[in-house]
């Protein structure tokens, strides 16, 4: 029992802190009625308005779990350079939850637009402590700022 508490109580924190961090992080739900989602066909439109320097501000949430540079070392989540494009559960090298392995994602913009809204709801099982991005235009930021930072063409 004890084990458990010394993990979920950093878990919790972190979660607490990632929700506080995010704009808009109130701890609402966050799912596609809640958030008011653009619809996959508005995604596009806002990437070609995107900010990649609002984006770079946004990853700050994500850097103390993800590396992006080429070569970088995995951390408590994987290095994220080349990851546009690739499978998911494929970067080398670190160790994935199940619920990855076997999703058969191919991480694009709009795979990435989902996840990033709702980690836990987009791919139940998966191991990600983040409770997500509500408003679609951060997650187009940030998503514009990955692909600048990860080598995406």
């Amino acid at each position: 029992m004890l084990k458990r508490l010394r993990f979920i109580a950093p878990a919790l924190t972190l979660g607490l802190l990632i929700t506080a961090c995010a704009e808009g992080g109130d701890g609402a739900p966050a799912g596609p009625a809640a958030t008011g989602a653009a619809p996959a066909a508005d995604l596009q439109t806002l990437l070609a308005t995107a900010d990649p320097e609002k984006g770079k501000v946004l990853f700050l949430q994500c850097r103390a779990c993800h590396s992006l540079e080429s070569g970088g070392a995995n951390k408590v989540g994987p290095n994220l350079h080349g990851f546009l494009g690739r499978k998911a559960g494929l970067a080398p090298g670190f160790s994935y939850s199940e619920a990855v392995t076997q999703s058969g994602i191919v991480w694009s913009a709009e795979a990435l637009d989902h996840w990033l809204e709702r980690p836990s709801d987009f791919l139940p099982g998966n191991r990600m402590v983040f409770v997500g991005i509500r408003k679609p235009e951060d997650r187009a930021n940030l998503i514009a700022y990955l692909k600048r930072e990860t080598g995406a063409q």
